[in-house]
């Protein structure tokens, strides 16, 4: 059996027993795969992102749906001027402004600058409450929250923070109603 390479004797007919390299290798074959196995994935990657960016840019459709009986826009309510407004207490304000400061330093385990923080709410409630008539329900509310003050700090010095903090919460609402 002939091998490629060996130069041996050919016969008439036969094929030449040594092929040379351009025979194997065809350049004409090689371009051709080369097309279609680097070209054509290429092409396909480019109209895949294509159609994707086609996609993304299409935009939202939203139907919105509107109540027939409130077809026209509601009128702009009226803007209170400040002469509306009633006059906050100063010294209640401070009150609850020290109540406020009490939870935060309870908050931060500091007792002693709450306890601070209540005197000092509780000597403002004390100066709103000798301003006040004698009869009235403002004077009761600074009166309960005056107690509750004292109260707060009884729970603090005994050690029971987060119950004082509950009901400082409690005392700010009052005093926020009260305010006003």
């Amino acid at each position: 059996m002939a091998r490629i390479g060996d130069r041996g004797a050919m016969s008439h007919g036969q094929a030449p027993l040594c092929f040379s390299l351009m025979q194997i290798y065809n350049p004409l074959k090689s371009r051709g795969r080369t097309i279609w196995y680097h070209i054509l994935p290429l092409y396909c990657v480019t109209v895949l992102m294509i159609i994707f960016s086609q996609l993304r840019l299409q935009p939202v459709e939203e139907t919105v749906t509107v109540d027939q009986n409130r077809a026209k826009a509601l009128p702009p309510a009226p803007a209170s001027t400040s002469s509306e407004l009633p006059v906050a207490d100063r010294d209640i304000e401070t009150a609850g402004d020290q109540v406020a400061a009490a939870v935060i330093y309870l908050k931060r385990r500091q007792n002693e600058p709450a306890l601070y923080a209540l005197e000092q709410a509780r000597e403002a409630a004390d100066r709103a409450l000798n301003r006040k008539p004698e009869e009235s329900k403002t004077r009761d509310q600074l009166l309960a929250t005056s107690r509750e003050i004292e109260m707060v700090k009884e729970l603090i010095r005994k050690g029971k923070p987060g119950n004082a903090t509950r009901e400082l919460k409690d005392v700010n609402q009052q005093l926020e109603s009260v305010s006003y």
